[in-house]
């Protein structure tokens, strides 16, 4: 693998990287260097949801009174997208799996539920449960568990060896968390428009077939992850047991729409 990446996809403003195949992490930047997550934050409080599934806590299918009491949905409505809050704040926009509307309020409704069938504050879960047993150093969660993260390179490689291999919850419920949830439904993806079935796991964008999105298109449909509009992504492929994750200066827009999907197949063809 070479030192540098080509001009063709190196990014123009200061930028950490890791691509991470079994037994081998390669790393470009520096790697203790801390950005701001956005939405790869839902990667780490999803994570941290299902611990509290997992120990029995809570089921993903209790129900969850949201949107100032005008609508009860499940855990699993809430993590998957599907339960027709809208983007941020109460206010429904669609009926309950009628169709997948991302939604920061739906996570914050869901650490709600968490933070009531724990007794924990959110953050402090997330800490105890996730963040300390993975031994990351840089990664904070203070506000929103949608957006609120900052954090390191080396803490998303940390995260990715967990999701391709968990060991903070059962295989069994991971297994559930990383395949679609209520396929069929149609949505928009932040930046990348709108698709006929939207896929989603569990906290999670699931690749599928999707053909114009930020996946490399040399990953198999099984990959998941999430990306953030601070620049940030980490994806996972559970069939090659690769991953890769990107942070930035720069928030998302052309350069990253352009890039993403080539960098990723970049590596991939390289191996």
């Amino acid at each position: 693998m070479p030192d540098g990446l080509p001009d063709s996809i190196t990014p123009p403003f200061e930028y950490s990287l890791a691509f991470i195949e079994p037994g081998h992490v390669l790393e470009y930047g520096d790697s203790a260097l801390v950005y701001p997550y956005k939405s790869v934050t839902k990667l780490f409080s999803a994570w941290a949801m299902l611990v509290a599934v997992d120990r029995a806590l809570i089921d993903l299918d209790d129900e969850v009174v949201i949107a100032n009491g005008e609508r009860t949905v499940t855990l699993r409505h809430l993590l998957s997208h599907a339960s027709g809050l809208g983007f941020d704040g109460p206010k429904l926009e669609a009926g309950v799996e009628e169709k997948r509307i991302y939604s920061n309020r739906g996570i914050e409704e869901a650490s709600w539920a968490i933070e009531e069938a724990t007794g924990f504050a959110f953050s402090d879960w997330v800490d105890s449960m996730v963040l300390e047993p993975l031994g990351v150093v840089e990664t904070m969660i203070e506000g929103s568990p949608a957006h609120a993260g900052v954090g390191s390179i080396r803490d998303l490689t940390a995260l990715a060896h967990e999701l391709l291999e968990p060991s903070l919850i059962s295989r069994e419920l991971a297994n559930e968390a990383l395949h679609v949830v209520f396929p069929g439904l149609k949505g928009l993806t932040p930046g990348y428009g709108s698709y006929s079935d939207n896929t989603w796991g569990l906290g999670l964008e699931i690749k599928g077939a999707k053909v114009r999105t930020w996946f490399p298109r040399g990953a198999s449909p099984q990959t998941f992850g999430h990306f953030g509009q601070s620049g940030s992504f980490l994806w996972a492929d559970p069939e090659s047991g690769r991953a890769m994750a990107f942070l930035g200066e720069e928030p998302f827009g052309p350069w990253h729409r352009k890039n993403w999907q080539r960098l990723g197949d970049y590596f991939l063809e390289m191996i």
